[in-house]
């Protein structure tokens, strides 16, 4: 680390430029920032951890991508709530091998993704830290009527998700192995799992609806993630198709493993599982696809049976083992 703090904080401050939000009253530089909320929104509030060689691997990755992922990852749970993003703050440890360069780099990715959104990132901190670690927390606003919660889901509702799976963890395993994909299909892998973006518009047309009963991101696979939408909402799932992207597809045939249960235990996809009223569903479907132009796709319902199970080939299993827990031994993103 060959820079000062108040060298740090200018930098910073020089790559984020402004606070775009017109309701931040002071922004990066005093001990706190100053905002204003809605008179009349609900505010949303999330804060995420990346830590190097956890979440993300800066020896393969470069700092303009893990800065852009750090904020789409954290920016995919207010999708999740139909919430319009408003600021972040991020706090960073910063290792000694970090150079000011490497720092503006991580901040380009940042802005880059806050621009896109509409968000102002507010303010933070700095300190040093063994490895590169880095914290957002960000505010969004939803009109009460409007904000989705992971508990809502009901007997009987069809359960689905905003694109095909797999596409990030396929592009995690090909930073490992550089064989297991090519060409276009490798870029589009990576690209997935460096870049996921969050699916902000997504989430704020499902919210509002009437018809969506729950919704909740997909970042730790579609098995666990249901299993933990069903617990809330008091309902059992069935799922009985696992939509498989491309790259996942791709990397199965070239490893000669399952594609779908690939598919089911990928995470960071940042797709959003939607509970939608099943007479509701043809048509929420066919606007969604008019309005993205992607595919809302069932992959199951809401039943009575406790737990979450995965129905093929005439068998049906339960999907607990599958996913990503923050906390299991061995497991690494």
């Amino acid at each position: 680390m060959d820079f000062s703090e108040n060298a740090a904080i200018a930098a910073i401050r020089e790559e984020l430029g402004e606070a775009g939000c017109l309701r931040i009253e002071l922004g990066i530089g005093d001990d706190a920032a100053l905002w204003q909320p809605s008179r009349s929104d609900r505010s949303a509030i999330s804060t995420d951890a990346f830590v190097d060689g956890v979440h993300f691997q800066r020896r393969v990755t470069s700092l303009d991508r893990i800065g852009a992922r750090a904020m789409n990852a954290s920016l995919s749970d207010l999708a999740a709530m139909g919430a319009r993003p408003r600021l972040a703050t991020v706090a960073l440890g910063i290792p000694h091998d970090l150079t000011l360069g490497d720092l503006r780099s991580l901040y380009r990715g940042i802005a880059r993704v806050g621009k896109g959104a509409q968000l102002a990132v507010a303010g933070g901190d700095c300190t040093a830290s063994p490895v590169l670690s880095i914290a957002v927390t960000v505010l969004g606003e939803v009109r009460a009527s409007h904000a989705k919660r992971r508990s809502g889901a009901r007997f009987g509702d069809t359960i689905a998700v905003t694109g095909a799976l797999g596409a990030s963890a396929a592009g995690l395993r090909t930073l490992g192995d550089s064989h297991l994909l090519d060409g276009a299909l490798r870029q589009s892998a990576l690209d997935a799992y460096e870049l996921a973006r969050a699916r902000l518009s997504e989430g704020r047309w499902l919210a509002a609806s009437a018809n969506v009963h729950a919704m909740m991101d997909c970042s730790d696979g579609l098995g666990r993630d249901c299993a933990r939408m069903a617990e809330r909402s008091g309902v059992g799932m069935l799922l009985d198709r696992i939509p498989v992207a491309p790259e996942m597809a791709a990397l199965a045939r070239a490893t000669g493993e399952d594609a779908e249960e690939l598919a089911l235990a990928a995470g960071e996809d940042y797709e959003l599982i939607v509970a939608i009223a099943t007479p509701a569903f043809a048509h929420l479907q066919a606007r969604f696809h008019k309005r993205f132009g992607g595919a809302l796709l069932a992959v199951g319902y809401c039943d009575a049976q406790a737990g979450v199970r995965w129905r093929r080939s005439g068998a049906t299993v339960p999907v607990d083992r599958y996913g990503w827990d923050h906390f299991e031994v061995g497991e690494k993103r």
